[in-house]
């Protein structure tokens, strides 16, 4: 089941049933050009804000879909807290771009290009947009409501600077550490991620997953990631970032999910 991308006009002003709207360029011309809709088609929709919407097909403007908006649906899920981040040091080419689109598909929030003293230098003019048409790729097909918050690369020491209120883990390499049956209460497993205290990550507005670059994190990195955040080891090999980004994803994701399930539903 494929959605098309509306993005609101605006936040505070979402479009209902019986609104009538134009689907923009791109996402136009794949609905009229490549799958031929017809007027009287039904067409699902997300704003990228946490609503999924169907709409039924007027016709056409010029090169414009008009659809008429049925029915929208908020994914509360997706709007509740703590919301998923992912800050990962940037790769190289097409893996940073399989990186994006795997985090829209695990659940991320937002996702935070860091600038880190061993990885790639700042991503060149252009790439923020192709970037971020990867991600909303990824999100229609996945079928998600949220499309994830992509940040101007920024350097760790700034990003962790306005990390207040937020849970942060991140991943360490194989070979700094002991492993944690050696006694090091600061370094997690994944068994012991989902069996940590809930309680100290649910009260946190944003739970985050930072992963370095391929030559790894620096000293000084370490040392302000040891200083914000808990370290996790997610496994006995070492892992490229983008496999390692995912795999940190996976197990925070389900640690939201079971905060999620421990909220009590609406009017309980």
């Amino acid at each position: 089941m494929r959605f098309y991308h509306l993005p609101p006009v605006a936040e505070a002003d979402p479009p209902v049933a019986g609104d009538e709207v134009g689907l923009p360029g791109d996402e136009s011309r794949h609905l009229l050009k490549v799958m031929r809709a017809r007027a009287g088609d039904t067409v699902r929709l997300t704003d990228g804000r946490g609503r999924r919407l169907v709409a039924t097909l007027l016709g056409a403007s010029g090169n414009t879909a008009r659809l008429r908006i049925e029915t929208s649906e908020i994914d509360r899920a997706e709007l509740a807290r703590p919301r998923l981040w992912l800050a990962s040091g940037v790769i190289k080419g097409r893996r940073f771009e399989w990186l994006l689109e795997k985090a829209v598909e695990l659940g991320a929030h937002g996702v935070q290009p860091l600038l880190t003293v061993r990885g790639e230098v700042a991503p060149r003019d252009g790439r923020l947009d192709r970037w971020r048409a990867i991600m909303t790729g990824a999100a229609k097909q996945s079928g998600r409501a949220w499309l994830p918050d992509l940040a101007p690369p920024a350097r760790l020491a700034d990003w962790l600077s306005g990390r207040s209120g937020c849970g942060l883990f991140y991943g360490v390499a194989r070979e700094r550490n002991r492993s944690w049956r050696d006694g090091d209460a600061g370094l997690l497993s994944p068994a012991r991620l989902l069996a940590t205290d809930r309680a100290a990550v649910a009260g946190a507005a944003e739970v985050a997953w930072a992963v370095g670059p391929e030559g790894g994190w620096d000293e000084a990195e370490l040392a302000a990631l040891d200083a914000a955040g808990t370290s996790v080891r997610l496994g006995p090999h070492r892992l490229r970032t983008e496999t390692a980004a995912c795999a940190g994803l996976a197990f925070l994701a389900a640690l939201r999910e079971m905060l999620l399930d421990d909220v009590p539903a609406p009017g309980a």
